[in-house]
């Protein structure tokens, strides 16, 4: 074996090797985050997890690795929550409405026609309250972080067009397990069918369900078109969802990698919205080109669907901790476009 050269040519090399090896060491050292995700690469939510990789690794200079996993190949919402609260994996992403198991002040998310803009949302959920409903998470073993979004939840059938509240009565539905999805659906008079996402396709295409109610998002990146024919902007429920970690996981980073995650976290939630809104006319047209029916609701017939469900509101809020539902009224109220 030779010996490394001497003079400027010998320590430029062993510069060299002292750099390749502080590299590899930095590589290995990594604390690696699987983020579990259920929906496809390609949509908003994937785009987001890869914004959100790169904001970590950007602001804990490399300590910090995000890997994410799609379409729910390391489990599905409710077998991610499990698998964080247990430490098998670092970090996912899941709707409030399979979170409200854990913390039920969730549901305040996902009352029906809660929100009237994207912009009353976000601001909803940078609210003091907000960060209360997220701190309520420890007690699970589990750590919120921020709240990104798959945007408002519309209504799909390969059964009828939609433009009154009487057009969805005995519709086979999909949705998520979630009591206050349920009640709300049923009170509309839909049949509410909760299927694990994964499984939607299959069921939608062999007819064992009618439809869907989900966001537009969602309906293009997993083909949703291919086996529906008409969609509704009923906008009846958000998709708000949590960026959570394992405890167990979030306790063995420093303090610099907390906060660096963090503001990662919220950077991505921006970034969400923004290619939220920018693909939404893309979204509809694209559905269309491919030989979905867009259809029209009034206002007044809107009005028929809210009033349907005002039972369900009032149900759930006595329900929860009065003074978070007080504070969380207060917030929705103030930031709501009338104002």
């Amino acid at each position: 074996m030779k010996a490394l050269g001497t003079g400027a040519r010998g320590a430029a090399a062993l510069g060299t090797i002292v750099l390749t090896l502080a590299t590899v060491t930095g590589q290995a050292d990594a604390k690696t985050i699987k983020f579990s995700y259920p929906v496809s690469h390609e949509s908003t939510m994937g785009q987001t997890v890869d914004r959100f990789a790169e904001l970590v690794a950007e602001k804990t200079g490399g300590s910090v690795d995000v890997r994410g996993f799609p379409d729910a190949q390391i489990g599905n919402e409710i077998q991610s929550i499990s698998s964080a609260q247990g430490g098998i994996i670092e970090m996912a992403v899941t709707t409030t409405a399979g979170l409200a198991a854990l913390v039920p002040e969730f549901n305040l998310f996902n009352l029906p026609f809660m929100f009237d803009s994207y912009a009353q949302l976000d601001a909803v959920t940078r609210t003091p309250v907000a960060e209360e409903i997220l701190d309520k998470m420890q007690g699970s073993n589990l750590v919120g972080l921020c709240f990104w979004d798959y945007g408002f939840r519309n209504m799909t059938n390969n059964k009828r067009p939609v433009t009154k509240l009487a057009d969805v009565s005995g519709l086979r539905v999909r949705t998520i397990q979630n009591s206050v999805y349920i009640d709300a659906l049923s009170a509309m008079g839909i049949n509410p069918t909760p299927l694990p996402f994964p499984e939607t396709f299959t069921a939608l295409e062999t007819g064992a369900i009618d439809g869907n109610e989900i966001a537009n998002d969602v309906t293009r990146s997993t083909s949703f078109y291919e086996v529906q024919d008409y969609l509704t902007e009923t906008k009846h429920f958000t998709t708000i969802s949590v960026v959570y970690s394992s405890k167990r996981f979030w306790d063995g980073l420093t303090d610099d990698e907390k906060s660096a995650v963090r503001a990662a976290c919220l950077e991505s939630s921006d970034f969400n919205r923004e290619i939220i809104n920018a693909s939404s006319a893309d979204t509809l047209a694209f559905l269309q080109e491919k030989g979905m029916q867009i259809d029209e609701i009034s206002d007044e017939a809107l009005q028929e669907f809210r009033d349907a469900v005002k039972p369900v509101v009032e149900k759930v809020s006595a329900q929860l901790d009065p003074a978070i539902v007080k504070s969380f009224n207060e917030a929705v109220q103030a930031n709501s476009s009338g104002q």
